[in-house]
């Protein structure tokens, strides 16, 4: 059935398409929707996006409910899952160059604080207190970056 749909769509627009005299140059120019995406849309190897239909329709001057046939879900289904992934994939070098430069400049920070210091920390305790504050920094530091 999504075959069928696609070559309707397909059909649909090159003979809007044709009708108005427009080439495919010439639609892509005036819908801004790429050459190599009206291609693909008159060849029947895609079910558009509903924006893309709805643009199409304007621009061919259809029905906006010729166009868009097909069953709904399938539409808007595929692009939003790989368009919404890459940027939570694009961002985790990204995080993790942050958490280590931030980690490694902390623990650089707290040894110089600790090396110049002749009189702090005077007991273990002291140096337990401090390195678990350093570590709550990098901790609220790590929750703001990661989430």
């Amino acid at each position: 059935m999504g075959q069928v749909d696609k070559e309707k769509v397909a059909k649909l627009v090159r003979e809007a398409r044709t009708i108005k005299g427009y080439t495919q140059q010439e639609l892509s120019d005036l819908s801004g929707i790429s050459l190599r995406s009206v291609q693909r849309i008159e060849n029947g190897e895609v079910i558009p996006r509903a924006y893309t239909l709805r643009i199409l329709a304007e621009k061919l001057g259809l029905p906006e409910s010729l166009i868009q046939t097909g069953p709904a879900p399938q539409t808007p289904a595929t692009p939003p899952t790989t368009t919404a992934t890459p940027p939570k994939n694009q961002n985790r070098p990204r995080k993790l160059i942050l958490t280590i430069g931030i980690g490694l400049i902390l623990l650089l920070g707290a040894g110089a604080f600790l090396a110049q210091s002749a009189k702090f920390p005077e007991t273990d305790f002291e140096r337990f207190l401090f390195w678990m504050g350093v570590i709550a920094v990098y901790t609220l530091t790590l929750l703001r970056i990661w989430k």
